[in-house]
């Protein structure tokens, strides 16, 4: 993918990801600091390519891991993540 300088560019503060079962798809929610959520729909298990192409950069650049931001760690905590994707596996659970 070959992304121009002059698209649009955000910087996130927090990201989560839902499942929704019956659609068979994976939505990544995105929360920008200019407080815009933007929604990426990731049809079947295209997910899993995204998660493919982070081992790689990580395993590439392993340094990312020591970078940091002043943002508040709980944007960033899995508890903070998982609660909607935890809603979304009880509903398809019928709980």
């Amino acid at each position: 993918m070959n992304v121009s300088r002059s698209s649009d560019r955000y910087r996130a503060v927090s990201m989560e990801l839902v499942a929704d079962l019956e659609a068979r798809n994976v939505e990544m929610r995105i929360l920008t600091d200019a407080g815009k959520t933007i929604a990426v729909i990731c049809p079947r298990n295209s997910i899993f390519a995204v998660r493919r192409h982070i081992e790689k950069i990580g395993a590439a650049c392993p340094e990312i891991a020591t970078w940091s931001e002043d943002c508040s760690g709980q944007n960033n905590s899995a508890e903070a993540m998982s609660g909607p994707i935890q809603r979304e596996r009880s509903k398809g659970s019928g709980s």
